[in-house]
């Protein structure tokens, strides 16, 4: 089981937690799954942090059965 968890607007977008089989074999995978569920997630892509079981990962990081991902945009400030 895969889980991936969502913060900041991207929960507002997608919801808090999804938990389902993992099919996904790399992190982009993943961020293609959540574009299809939010065209917005595709829109700020660029500025997504990622990280698996709590270590900052890429978009071409494998992930396994079990993972925990969390998903987050970047600060910005002004």
């Amino acid at each position: 089981m895969l889980k991936i968890k969502l913060y900041g607007v991207l929960k507002e977008k997608v919801g808090e937690e999804i938990k389902m089989e993992s099919k996904f074999k790399k992190i982009e995978d993943v961020i293609n799954f959540l574009i299809k569920k939010s065209p917005y997630i595709g829109e700020i892509r660029e500025h997504l942090l990622i990280s698996i079981n709590n270590k900052q990962a890429s978009f071409d990081d494998i992930i396994k059965d079990g993972d925990e991902i969390s998903i987050f945009l970047a600060p910005s400030g002004g």
